[in-house]
């Protein structure tokens, strides 16, 4: 019995040691990937779609508007003067428009109330409340978390008491351009308006009267072949002969 048993322990041992013919040899684990696929867009069905490129990288974007009335208190306007621009014309000034409301409206000229001042050396040059007009002229759609560009423009002249036309035009020099709404936050530039040059006067050329018509060339005298020229002062004349000889 104890001859058995130990045969039977030895076969075992081997048996451990080299395996079994009937079970397969296990398999290596799979590497890991280096790369990670990118999940289809299906498989998010919450993504917002993408924005449309154009072809020269710029990227379309449509904004929400809405005709509600904004906020005033809620506006920021921030402006801006291109620089380079002359006195005693027109002045182009940009106004950058946005809103801290969560929901999209429309921003009023006579809604906004929008104060605006400019002024040289801390002197106030041009006052909106003196013209009774505004910058804004034309009514502004407002997006949350967007800002509008809108074009404006002034006179380039001052307001003085009256706000008449014939104001005197604004001087050479730089200048304070403050803009907000009643109750909003103001924004604040500066610009330089350099001098127009002079017009350079070209004197014409007198214009001819045309009631006036010039004589026309006289002709040359044509000589007479049988007219006898007398003798030049000064030249030699031959002395008549004597008679007889």
């Amino acid at each position: 019995m104890l001859l058995l048993a130990l045969v039977i322990a030895i076969v075992w041992g081997v048996l451990q040691l080299t395996g079994s013919d009937d079970d397969p040899a296990p398999k290596a684990a799979p590497k890991p990937s280096a790369t990670t696929a990118k999940p289809s867009p299906s498989s998010s069905p919450s993504a917002a779609p993408e924005p449309r490129t154009t072809v020269d990288g710029l990227v379309d974007v449509a904004l929400v508007g809405a005709s509600a009335k904004c906020d005033p208190e809620k506006v920021r306007i921030t402006p801006s003067v291109r620089p380079g621009q002359l006195t005693r014309g027109v002045i182009d000034v940009n106004l950058v428009v946005s809103t801290t409301q969560t929901t999209a409206c429309t921003l009023q000229p006579d809604d906004a109330d929008a104060i605006a001042v400019i002024a040289a050396n801390g002197t106030p040059v041009w006052d909106s409340t003196v013209c009774k007009t505004s910058l804004l002229s034309t009514p502004v759609q407002l997006t949350p978390q967007w800002a509008t560009l809108a074009p404006a423009q002034w006179t380039g002249r001052g307001s003085g008491s009256n706000c008449t036309s014939n104001q005197a035009w604004a001087s050479p020099g730089t200048y304070t351009l403050e803009i907000g709404t009643l109750g909003g936050e103001p924004g604040k530039t500066s610009f330089t308006l350099d001098a127009r040059p002079a017009p350079v006067k070209t004197t014409p050329p007198p214009t001819p009267d045309p009631a006036v018509t010039p004589d026309p060339a006289a002709p040359a005298a044509t000589p007479d072949p049988a007219a006898t020229q007398a003798p030049a002062a000064g030249s030699d004349v031959p002395a008549p002969l004597p008679e007889g000889e």
